[in-house]
């Protein structure tokens, strides 16, 4: 993909519209010239490809580290929610309170924010890092 050119071709485009996607507001505040630059070589394709490629088996040594080495520090599970009543948004809240449940972390809603909550709810996740690190 690299040799033909693929990823400098489609990747800031494919970049941009996955960044709009996973927000409820805004689109992708990265400077276009350094987004090109960073998808010149296939390093991006490559580290995409093995992260989620990876996910299902660092989950489970995950759930596995989990049961014999709990979490000990302050955590909060800081949710992105667009403030939809869909089914698909709620289960998502549900899940996130779940795992806050399970590893004994405080839970927050981020809205509106999507998946990129950091770029939604920068004054959020500041604030949660913060209080957190307080605790």
């Amino acid at each position: 993909m690299t040799a033909a050119g693929l990823p400098a071709a489609l990747g800031p485009t494919a970049r941009r519209a996955t960044v709009r996607a996973s927000r409820t507001g805004g689109g992708d505040p990265a400077a276009r010239d350094l987004v090109r630059r960073c998808y010149r070589t296939g390093r991006v394709w490559r580290g995409a490809l093995l992260e989620n490629s990876r996910y299902p088996d660092m989950a489970a040594e995950l759930a596995a580290l989990r049961r014999t080495r709990p979490l000990t520090a302050p955590t909060t599970v800081l949710a992105g929610h667009d403030g939809s009543a869909g089914r698909g948004a709620l289960r998502w809240l549900g899940r996130q309170a779940d795992l806050a449940d399970r590893i004994g972390a405080r839970f927050e809603v981020a809205e509106p924010a999507g998946h990129l909550v950091m770029l939604d709810r920068p004054d959020q996740v500041a604030r949660a890092v913060m209080e957190t690190s307080e605790r």
